[in-house]
């Protein structure tokens, strides 16, 4: 009989790495690689316990059985601070505890699985450069061989506090932050500089541990693979020269500019909006009721006269790096919100309604739109606005259905609403601008123009809904990989296979590895003309 779910959490809370270590050791034991003879290859890994390790170590071990020798780098218990030591772990556990023990679980890991990796060595030149920055100031202004080191530093404190507003602590941390970036800059360059890697593979691509090597790479015209998670269960995205958040597939989208749907094609994309509207296939959860059938009684519930067009905003994780800093008609989106509220004040036929996004709730945050907007108007605030707030479980669907028009950061959301027909402006930079279904705007007065247009439509062109369709398609089931990794509850349950060896070379991520050796790559977009059913799924 299986143990009750309690039960099961509380193995995996007591002997979750040891459980791992073993499924590790038994599925690559014995591995037999083939010579090295397609060169070497940098997998600058850093942090080396975290949910994408058992990722990491396969693609290690399928480099190496490509032929490739690898070189796989990770921190040790001396780097001053990375991207998941917050200010809530370290308040709640302590950097050294939770830190120390991310380590030794990660060698064990490795060492289970057979890897052999060297540590990233904080330099003593990162250090007494950090320390000559006399203030937060200069730190966050910190240039150094035309980076920005102190705008990566910058972003890194946002996820630390999980705010735009930074603690008083915050030249401390600041400074921790720009020794372990410039830490990372001096390895890359000095590991280049002693070997002829052919490219260099890493996780995300923002933050202090791996923008550096973004933007020696970009400098110096090396080849580099990101990797993440992606939106849908077990699946991974993967980019060639862009960090792994930046989801555009432009050379893809061109390629397939003449290509449109099958009717089956369609239908998967039919069936995958469904099955977003509760997200039960997707990584993270963000509605937690179900679609509204009747839009009018839910306009009363949110007290929203029947009579108004609504104007939506749906704003993005404020803190959140891969998201801000990427505004074009606005200093931000918060600013974008204030002059919306203000441009239909007196409009009695316009309601704006401003959409929190539900991670505040279930990814946490210390600020949140809601405060913001109330602490900035106060008691004058219009009576035509209507805040959402992460503790309403509005479905994200239902917002869009009783939206005529949607203004949108970064999110998919607008991606969705444009599949459905919905005009949807776009006021940042997203990886869906510019490809001919959304309202591209740069500027103020562009923006306000563009919405009192849109407000006159309710649908956009068929063509322009086709076209986002197409690029629903091919960002849910191209560009997206299923992955050979299994998890329950985040805890890593074995692979899809018994052993290393019975990995099937049709399996995606072998086929991505084995794309590496292309001196052409661009991308890993591929759209078969086999039947719908080989995609993923």
């Amino acid at each position: 009989m299986a143990n009750p779910p309690r039960i099961d959490r509380l193995a995996r809370k007591l002997f979750g790495t040891t459980i791992a270590e073993r499924r590790l050791k038994r599925f690559f034991t014995p591995s037999a690689h083939a010579e090295m003879t397609k060169g070497k290859v940098l997998q600058y890994v850093g942090i080396s316990s975290m949910y994408l390790t058992p990722l990491e170590i396969l693609i290690y071990h399928l480099l190496r059985k490509t032929g490739f020798d690898v070189d796989y780098m990770i921190y040790d218990e001396a780097v001053p601070i990375n991207e998941v030591i917050t200010k809530e772990r370290e308040e709640v556990q302590g950097k050294e505890k939770f830190w120390n023990k991310s380590c030794r679980n990660g060698r064990r890991l490795l060492s289970a699985a057979g890897i052999k990796y060297e540590v990233i060595p904080i330099h003593e030149r990162a250090t007494n450069i950090s320390a000559s920055q006399t203030s937060l100031t200069e730190i966050l202004q910190f240039r150094l061989d035309g980076i920005d080191f102190g705008d990566i530093v910058k972003g890194t404190l946002f996820r630390y506090y999980k705010s735009l507003t930074f603690g008083s602590d915050s030249e401390t941390i600041a400074r921790r932050m720009l020794t372990t970036a410039l830490s990372n800059y001096f390895c890359v360059k000095q590991q280049f500089e002693r070997n002829d890697y052919r490219f260099v593979l890493f996780s995300h691509g923002i933050y202090i541990t791996w923008q550096p090597i973004v933007e020696y790479c970009r400098r110096n015209n090396i080849t580099y693979i990101c990797y993440d998670r992606a939106k849908t269960k077990d699946h991974g995205n993967f980019n060639v020269n862009q960090p792994s958040p930046d989801w555009r597939f432009d050379a893809a989208w061109e390629r397939y500019r003449d290509r449109t749907l099958t009717d089956q094609e369609k239908g998967k994309v039919v069936s995958y909006l469904q099955q977003r509207e509760l997200q039960k296939g997707d990584v993270y959860a963000y509605n937690f009721s179900a679609r509204a059938e009747d839009i009018s009684s839910e306009k009363r519930r949110l007290q929203i006269p029947s009579h108004r067009k609504c104007v939506t905003i749906f704003t993005n994780l404020i803190w959140d790096a891969a998201n801000v800093s990427r505004d074009i008609a606005f200093s931000s989106a918060f600013e974008c919100a204030v002059q919306t509220i203000e441009y239909f004040r007196s409009r009695d036929d316009i309601q704006v309604v401003i959409r929190s996004h539900p991670a505040e709730k279930v990814l946490g945050t210390s600020e949140r739109y809601a405060h913001l907007l109330t602490d900035h108007f106060g008691t004058n605030l219009p009576n035509n606005v209507t805040i959402i707030s992460p503790d309403d479980n509005v479905n994200s669907f239902t917002v869009i259905d009783l939206s005529s028009v949607g203004v949108v950061n970064t999110s998919t959301v607008g991606l969705e609403m444009a599949v459905l027909g919905k005009p949807v402006i776009l006021i940042s930079e997203t990886h869906y601008r510019d490809k001919g279904f959304t309202i591209d705007v740069a500027s103020p007065d562009e923006y306000f123009s563009a919405i009192d247009c849109a407000l006159i439509e309710a649908q956009i062109p068929r063509n322009q809904q086709a076209l986002a369709e197409k690029y629903f398609f091919m960002m849910m089931f191209l560009y997206q990989h299923k992955l050979p990794t299994r998890y329950s509850n985040e805890s890593f349950e074995g692979y899809s296979c018994e052993k290393f060896a019975q990995l099937s070379a049709t399996d995606p991520l072998v086929r991505i590895v084995r794309k590496l050796e292309d001196q052409e790559l661009v991308d890993f977009v591929e759209w078969p003309d086999s039947k719908i059913d080989d995609l993923v799924t």
